[in-house]
């Protein structure tokens, strides 16, 4: 890749371009993001749990409804945004976050389906609201907020 220019950048210019590079990669995979955010994602994925207290007709069509919405938020404000495209998640930084949502779900849906303790979904719904809750304080504060 030509850079336009025969000479060897001093190891201070090259420093600094690496971490300006590492800047705007960070920039582009942890944008900041607007403050109601992470309170209606935790909101939606609490919900999304105590929807399955209701009969089960009722109960299918607002989990979908939570689970298209909660996407939908989630691909807008973080992996869609305007003038920005190529973002590319970290596994390995949404692990901890995956695990914690994902676990308490399937552990509630394990529990109430072998034991019928239909009170599991709420402290699923508690523990969901609670892991995106500490996710999104924790991202703020590194990150900052969208204007």
């Amino acid at each position: 890749m030509a850079t336009g220019s025969d000479r060897t950048p001093s190891a201070p210019d090259a420093r600094r371009a690496l971490q300006q590079l590492s800047a705007d990669r960070a920039a582009v995979r942890y944008p900041p993001m607007p403050r109601w955010f992470y309170p209606v994602q935790a909101s939606l994925l609490a919900g999304l749990c105590l929807v399955q207290l209701l009969p089960s007709p009722a109960a299918a069509v607002a989990t979908v409804l939570a689970g298209v919405t909660v996407a939908l938020l989630g691909s807008r404000y973080w992996l869609n945004r305007p003038d920005v495209s190529g973002v590319t998640p970290s596994l390995r930084d949404m692990l901890p976050f995956l695990a914690g949502t994902s676990g308490a779900i399937l552990l509630a849906m394990a529990l109430s389906r072998t034991t019928g303790a239909w009170w599991v979904w709420i402290v699923a719904a508690v523990v969901v609201a609670g892991v995106v809750l500490r996710t999104g304080a924790t991202y703020r504060q590194e990150y900052g907020d969208a204007a």
